[in-house]
């Protein structure tokens, strides 16, 4: 019995202790040594050792008093369980552990995506940089004729496209284009460089047959005699290439511009090398279309047109008066250049030579159809050309096929090419003095105004048989070249009165049209001369706008800065001939010699209006109408010597407009450095 109860008692003490070590476990705690079944029995208080003796205690704190007295007692002791809001702790604990390995999981997972995305946008903003180095060799090449050079420029733009489409259309730009705020920057980029891969893809394979076909070095004029070879075969392949690019140039400024460091700047750079690119290859799509048959290269028959020498120094809104009047005829490519006459030498209509329309009348007069002199007092070319085909053709009886003006820096630009010609003994006109001269020093000359018309008739034909004549295979580029810059200048403007050659002339800067399509906004602003003496030498002029405001409905507002600064001063003023201050020229009234007197007329874009406007005068425009549909506002401006007159005009445009820039069209400078 003495044995069993032994037993007995030694396995209670060993479950009791087995309970503590349990709890321990649970509490993270330890109350007691782990000494074993011996250390639960020394809890005892009837077998504690005396104060003296040298015995370590066990830490009994975390135990119940009524626990301790049961264990001496030799009870069995209640089993402690854990408060619910110790269970919460310890799940607490482990969440926040999990919480923390995914949030630094989630951290590496987005420091590698940013890290490849970061390369990413480096490769992509290396893409589109080689490609915009293409872009801009093309039209290079286009006008130096050098065929190996288009090629490596085309082949550098459609590489630099594919490498940047292949980066844009993987999955983490994917991915990256629906986050919020910074997708939209993401899909600008990816929107862009798909816009040039369309490109890259439907228009370069057709611009390089194109090139297969015409050299611009082959494109020459010999002894009067115009070639163009494999011109007209290239046509297809321009015109489609063109129409690519053309829409690509459209989308791309419906495009937001992107912020993402690496690639914005060189998205902005590639969209302006790939504008110059769309618009000489557009030019050079009309060109193939349209000059066969208006050179008569396809021997479809003899061509007169009416060319017209403009005189800058009596500003109209198309270039100046419209001087000199003679005719080029063109037959199997020969050009025939006939004699020149002044407009004071044709006789004024006793009624309209075309059907009148009323708003045209009522904002330039009712002579601007009978009378030779006032025909491009409109700035809306098609129309003064055709008014001055009517006028010639009623006072010659001769049928005119289309109407070209010039004016005497398209002349300089050409002999600068060409070299100088001789227009007397004591006379040589060339690419450095031919605007200042016919524009400024003759009439220091004190010739009498019918010989300054003669001595601009005869300039106006010398000067173009030369250039004629002069032209060979060798200069043919930088004739191309000269034509093509003065033309963006507004220096050479050309209409034809058949209906499919008109329609490749349209909408570009060769048919000086006014801007009637809302999509396209533009802003015009054209002078006309009202002192009627040639004072157009010391008019400086300065045209700029701004954007200020975007509307909900996406139409955009921009405020257009006119600056007009009359340079003659009131010493050289008392020197100058009447003929050039208009003293006694004027009809109805007269101006003080060294005044400026000018209207400035202001389109509205096509589909907006004219919103304000501030005068440095406190007045405002003299009258507001529409012309061509399109809303105008015109001011006459009276400047003494040495002064300044300043207009801001704030101008709406369509909301269909919404994300494209405006435009300026404004009256050809005579100075190309006043802008």
């Amino acid at each position: 019995m003495t044995d069993k109860k032994h037993t007995k008692e030694h396995a209670k003490e060993h479950d009791m202790a087995a309970q503590y070590d349990d709890r321990d476990d649970r509490d993270g705690e330890s109350p007691m040594t782990s000494s074993g079944p011996s250390a639960v029995s020394s809890t005892a208080p009837a077998a504690m050792p005396s104060s003296g003796d040298d015995v370590v205690r066990p830490d009994l704190s975390g135990f119940a008093q009524d626990a301790l007295d049961d264990i001496s007692q030799g009870a069995m002791p209640k089993r402690r369980r854990m408060s619910a809001e110790h269970v919460a702790r310890i799940h607490r604990r482990r969440r926040i552990r999990r919480v923390l390995t995914f949030v630094l999981a989630l951290t590496a997972a987005l420091a590698a995506y940013g890290a490849y995305m970061g390369y990413s946008a480096l490769q992509v903003k290396r893409a589109v940089a080689e490609a915009s180095q293409g872009a801009s060799a093309i039209p290079a090449a286009i006008l130096s004729g050098d065929a190996n050079a288009m090629r490596t420029g085309m082949n550098r733009l459609s590489d630099g496209i594919d490498d940047a489409y292949a980066q844009t259309s993987g999955m983490g730009w994917r991915v990256l284009g629906m986050t919020p705020v910074l997708g939209d920057d993401v899909n600008a980029v990816r929107d862009t460089v798909a816009i040039m891969h369309d490109v890259s893809v439907n228009a370069l394979p057709q611009l390089e047959r194109a090139a297969g076909n015409i050299s611009v070095k082959s494109i020459h004029v010999d002894d009067g005699a115009v070639s163009m070879p494999g011109l007209a075969d290239a046509a297809d392949d321009l015109s489609q290439a063109s129409r690519v690019i053309g829409d690509a140039e459209i989308d791309l400024g419906h495009v937001p511009q992107p912020h993402i460091a690496q690639v914005a700047d060189a998205v902005a750079d590639a969209r302006g090398r790939f504008t110059i690119l769309a618009g000489q290859v557009d030019v050079a799509a009309r060109i193939a279309n349209a000059a066969p048959t208006m050179l008569d290269l396809d021997d479809s028959g003899s061509r007169t047109y009416l060319v017209i020498a403009q005189n800058n120094a009596e500003i109209r809104p198309t270039g100046g008066l419209p001087g000199s009047w003679g005719t080029l005829t063109v037959d199997g490519g020969r050009l025939t250049l006939g004699d020149f006459v002044s407009e004071s030498t044709m006789p004024q209509q006793t009624k309209p030579v075309l059907d009148a329309r009323n708003d045209e009348v009522s904002l330039f007069g009712g002579n601007l159809l009978t009378k030779p002199h006032d025909v491009n007092f409109t700035p809306d070319y098609p129309r003064a050309a055709a008014i001055a085909k009517a006028m010639w053709e009623k006072e010659h009886g001769q049928t005119i096929s289309g109407v070209v003006m010039i004016d005497p820096c398209l002349l300089q630009n050409l002999l600068a090419v060409t070299g100088g010609v001789h227009i007397t003994d004591t006379l040589t006109l060339d690419g450095s003095n031919t605007a200042r001269y016919l524009l400024h020093d003759a009439y220091l000359e004190n010739r009498t105004p019918a010989e300054q018309d003669a001595l601009f008739a005869t300039v106006a034909k010398q000067s173009f048989n030369h250039i004629l004549h002069a032209a060979d295979g060798s200069n043919s580029a930088a004739l191309l070249n000269a034509v093509m810059t003065s033309t963006t200048q507004g220096h050479l403007k050309v209409w034809s009165v058949r209906a499919g050659e008109q329609e490749q002339l349209h909408d570009t800067a060769i048919a000086g049209e006014l801007e009637t399509k809302p999509a396209e906004p533009n802003t015009g602003v054209y002078l006309s001369d009202g002192t009627q003496g040639k004072m157009g030498w010391y008019l400086q002029r300065s045209v700029a706008s701004r954007k200020t405001r975007t509307l909900a409905s996406g139409a955009q507002q921009y405020v257009v800065d006119v600056r007009l600064t009359n340079t003659v001063t009131a010493a050289e003023a008392a020197t100058l001939p009447d003929y050039v201050t208009g003293k006694g020229m004027s009809e109805g009234y007269d101006v003080n010699p060294g005044e400026i007197s000018t209207v400035v007329y202001v389109y509205a874009p096509a589909g907006g209006r004219l919103v304000d406007w501030t005068f440095d005068d406190g007045k405002g425009f003299d009258t507001i109408t529409t012309h061509n549909g399109l809303t105008v506002g015109a001011r006459k401006v009276t400047l003494k010597p040495g002064g300044t007159a300043t207009l801001s005009v704030t101008v709406q445009t369509s909301e269909r407009a919404a994300g494209t820039a405006m435009t300026i069209h404004q009256t050809p400078l005579i100075k190309e450095n006043d802008q």
